[in-house]
């Protein structure tokens, strides 16, 4: 049989040794800040990111995994002794990171089969999760991507910013939604477009911050979003206060007792800008829950 490695990017929000064991790899994208570049996840925390963004107001960037740094974990993987690789990737709408897997993969020699998670965060976390139980259970790799692209087909991320400027700049929203930036007293709440690998593109127009949460749950609850059937999402850019005060709204009007929150990964993050927030849903698979503490 086969031997299954994972391998998955930083934006999947699982520290870069702590599943090594149970054969995940994580590779860290790179992030730039006032010049400096930083190892995702190593050399930074999304925390520190985020905090030099307010406090320094300075702009960060980000950009894929280098190929160097692909090219050194799957020679580890060959060297750990695993025959072929389950790419899990960041969404290719948000970044070219699939790509450079599929490149460094030839450079080594090396099988890989590639799914994209057209998301981040949450729902990237989960496909990992899933892919780990399949691999145990025996399952081949086709039939995980399979699984997995079916889960991918049952899940969204909806964000909306405070100032469209960060996404902007750095070309992840669609034309439309770019437009949006001109607009006064406009909040947009924008969805990760699946056909366009993830990339941001518009999803509603509402007046205020508050009722552009609200719409984003109520949403959930017309497509019966709970947390019984589906992994549930909330994380934000130094936006707590209002990230809890809608986390217990959706609470109650899902009828959801679990809603997984926290910090945006740094690299959906510094485009988001400060006051960001993000939701995402996945289908569980099986009743398997989320990763806690990776």
């Amino acid at each position: 049989m086969s031997k299954i490695a994972i391998l998955a990017d930083s934006g999947c929000q699982i520290k870069k040794d702590a599943l090594i064991k149970e054969g995940v790899y994580i590779v860290p994208l790179q992030i730039t800040v006032n010049n400096q570049n930083y190892l995702d996840g190593i050399d930074i925390q999304s925390e520190e990111v985020f905090n030099r963004i307010k406090d320094e107001k300075c702009i960060a960037t980000t950009s894929q995994p280098a190929t160097g740094s692909l090219v050194e974990v799957i020679a580890q993987i060959k060297a750990d002794g695993y025959d072929e690789i389950l790419g899990i990737s960041l969404a290719s709408g948000l970044s070219s990171t699939i790509e450079g897997m599929k490149i460094a993969a030839d450079m080594e020699d090396m099988p890989i089969t590639l799914v994209d998670s057209k998301a981040t965060a949450g729902n990237h976390k989960y496909l990992v999760k899933v892919a780990m139980t399949l691999v145990k259970e025996g399952k081949g790799v086709q039939e995980i991507k399979t699984v997995l692209e079916d889960l991918v087909k049952d899940s969204a991320t909806l964000i909306l910013v405070s100032d469209l400027q960060h996404l902007k700049r750095g070309g992840r929203i669609t034309a439309s939604v770019a437009v949006l930036g001109g607009l006064l007293k406009i909040v947009p709440v924008m969805k990760l477009n699946e056909d366009l690998g993830g990339k941001i593109d518009e999803f509603d127009k509402v007046r205020t911050i508050k009722k552009a949460n609200i719409r984003i749950i109520e949403y959930f609850k017309e497509k019966n979003i709970n947390s019984q059937d589906y992994i549930l999402t909330l994380e934000d850019v130094l936006a707590t206060k209002i990230r809890d005060e809608m986390r217990d709204y959706a609470k109650e009007a899902l009828n959801s007792d679990t809603i997984h929150t926290g910090l945006l990964p740094a690299v959906v993050g510094v485009h988001m800008g400060i006051g960001g927030v993000g939701y995402q849903y996945i289908r569980k698979y099986q009743g398997i829950e989320q990763l806690e503490d990776a």
